[in-house]
């Protein structure tokens, strides 16, 4: 690695919320310690057997992070990580395996370092500890929202709230939903392809969607928000 490329490095580093109050030189010295990865569009990554020793932040790219069932193959999403976002934030403060499936949504590029590394960075600098348990107290949010969706809310009310939640800078070409096929959004939300895109032509028909080149545009916000008022009457 060049001067430049590791000078670069060190930046991209310092900009992810976990490091943004720790200064450049101490960002150097910790990006020794680390490894640089990268991995093409949809690809299996960072296996529960690997997480249990090291610990991966993402720099760019989406990565899927799923729950699968043994027997049938049927998968839901629990989140996707963005750049900033750690994995696994569960067994970096637990240390047991976490088995959740990874696939990246695009290119991605990630650093990863030991666990045992990052207890003692957490150690030495209050401000990162404290920023990786502030991510963890969101992705246990982001957890608790998708139980209450799946136990109380049909079908096209959980889309219209994964719809909502990502309604900001929708134009943005690093916007969450863009570019997801429809299984992808489906797996957001715990259902199947067929039903989404049910779902989906039907919010178009009503105008409340539009879409254009793989992003989803709402144009009904009012009807959009009657949707997600929609409570779980059966199961689909």
């Amino acid at each position: 690695m060049t001067l430049s490329d590791a000078n670069a490095l060190v930046a991209r580093l310092h900009d992810t919320p976990p490091f943004h109050d720790i200064s450049h030189a101490v960002c150097h010295e910790i990006l020794q310690q680390m490894r640089y990865e990268c991995w093409a569009k949809r690809a299996q990554i960072m296996p529960a057997d690997d997480t249990v020793k090291r610990f991966y932040l993402v720099l760019g790219g989406r990565v899927r992070i799923e729950a699968e069932h043994p027997t049938s193959g049927r998968a839901v999403t629990l989140y996707v990580l963005e750049p900033g976002d750690g994995h696994n934030l569960v067994t970096l403060f637990d240390r047991q395996p976490h088995r959740v499936l990874a696939e990246t949504l695009d290119d991605t590029e990630a650093l990863s370092a030991p666990i045992d590394h990052w207890h003692t960075w957490m150690q030495h600098y209050p401000t990162l500890r404290r920023a990786l348990v502030r991510a963890a107290v969101l992705r246990l949010r982001e957890l608790t929202e998708l139980a209450e969706d799946l136990a109380l809310h049909e079908t096209s009310a959980r889309l219209a709230h994964l719809l909502l939640r990502h309604i900001d800078n929708q134009d943005s070409p690093h916007h969450l939903l863009n570019g997801l096929l429809h299984d992808d959004l489906a797996r957001l939300i715990g259902s199947v392809r067929v039903v989404v895109n049910r779902l989906l032509n039907r919010f178009k028909h009503e105008g409340i969607i539009s879409t254009d080149a793989g992003r989803i545009h709402v144009t009904d916000l009012e009807g959009l928000l009657r949707k997600a008022e929609r409570r779980l009457r059966h199961r689909d």
